[in-house]
C-alpha cells in the first residue's frame, strides 16, 4: 500500500561524482501531498462501497487518520465510541434528504467539527456542510486541507 512518504526519484544530477567518472542521481524522498495537515483525524461516510474505499484510500495516502463507515447508523454509532474528531466527510451516494439528516445529526451532537458535503458535479444540489465540494479527488484533498488548516 502506498505511504503519504512515499519515496520518488529526485531529478537533477549529484555534484560529488566519484572518482570512476560515473555521476550519481540524488534520490532524497519526495513527500506526497507536502501540504496536507498531518494526523488529523476524518469520519468519513459513504453510501457506495467503491467510493468508500477509494476515498477512504486517498485520505490515509495524504496522511489522514481516517474512520470510514458505510451508513449512517454505522457513523453514529462510531462517531459517538471513538472520539473526537476534526471533519466529518459526507460521500454524495445518498439521497439529498438521508444526507441533511445526518448532517444535522452531526451539527447537533458535535457543533464543533467541520462537516464537508461532497456532490458528485458542481450542478448537484447537497446539504449544506460547512463546506462543499465536488467529488473529485484533487479537490476533494485540497477542500479538506483548506478546512482543516482553518481550525
Amino acid at each position: 500500500m502506498a505511504t503519504p512518504f512515499q519515496p520518488l526519484p529526485k531529478t537533477g544530477i549529484d555534484d560529488n561524482s566519484n572518482t570512476m567518472g560515473n555521476v550519481e542521481k540524488a534520490t532524497a524522498p519526495l513527500r506526497v501531498f507536502d501540504s496536507a495537515v498531518r494526523k488529523r483525524r476524518i469520519l468519513h461516510v459513504e453510501f457506495d462501497r467503491t467510493l468508500l474505499a477509494v476515498r477512504h484510500t486517498l485520505l490515509e495516502t495524504a496522511g489522514f487518520d481516517v474512520v470510514s463507515c458505510f451508513s449512517g447508523l454505522a457513523v453514529r454509532e462510531v462517531s459517538v465510541s471513538t472520539l473526537p474528531f476534526d471533519l466529518f466527510l459526507l460521500g454524495h451516494a445518498a439521497s439529498v434528504s438521508d444526507r441533511n439528516e445526518l448532517v444535522a445529526w452531526m451539527r447537533a451532537n458535535f457543533p464543533q467539527t467541520a462537516v464537508v458535503a461532497l456532490k458528485a458535479r458542481d450542478v448537484d444540489s447537497s446539504p449544506l456542510g460547512d463546506v462543499t465540494t465536488v467529488a473529485e479527488p484533487e479537490d476533494l484533498v485540497k477542500t479538506v486541507v483548506e478546512v482543516l488548516r482553518r481550525l
